[in-house]
């Protein structure tokens, strides 16, 4: 283990300015990840400096999120899923309440403890 008597000491990591993406890298990311189908380390031959896990955090962190468009059919699934959420919760709030409350009496009453519509 590092720092017990007869190991040695971890290498040196190198450091230097850190490397700012340009426009012209990212595009290239992009192209690379989204039209190639590369894997992460092949991805990395094309950025010197740059390791596989930095490329792969700059892609998921601040690029694939740019490149995602919201899409009458996504729109149509975000519903959805609110619309699925908002039914189990009620559901949950029923069973926790007790026997005999529905899932539409718990979430009237909620409404009216609270004076606004849920």
């Amino acid at each position: 283990m590092v720092g017990q008597a007869g190991m040695p000491a971890p290498a040196a990591r190198p450091r230097g300015p850190k490397l700012k993406f340009t426009p012209e890298d990212d595009q290239l990311l992009i192209d690379l990840k989204e039209n190639k189908s590369l894997t992460w380390k092949q991805i990395a031959d094309f950025f010197p400096g740059r390791s596989s896990g930095t490329l792969q955090v700059r892609y998921c962190t601040k690029l694939k999120a740019k490149t995602t468009q919201w899409t009458d059919e996504t729109d149509q699934k975000l519903r959805a899923a609110l619309q699925d959420y908002e039914n189990e919760k009620w559901r949950i709030v029923a069973n926790k309440v007790g026997t005999g409350f529905t899932p539409v009496a718990c979430r009237e009453r909620a409404a009216q403890l609270m004076g606004e519509s849920l």
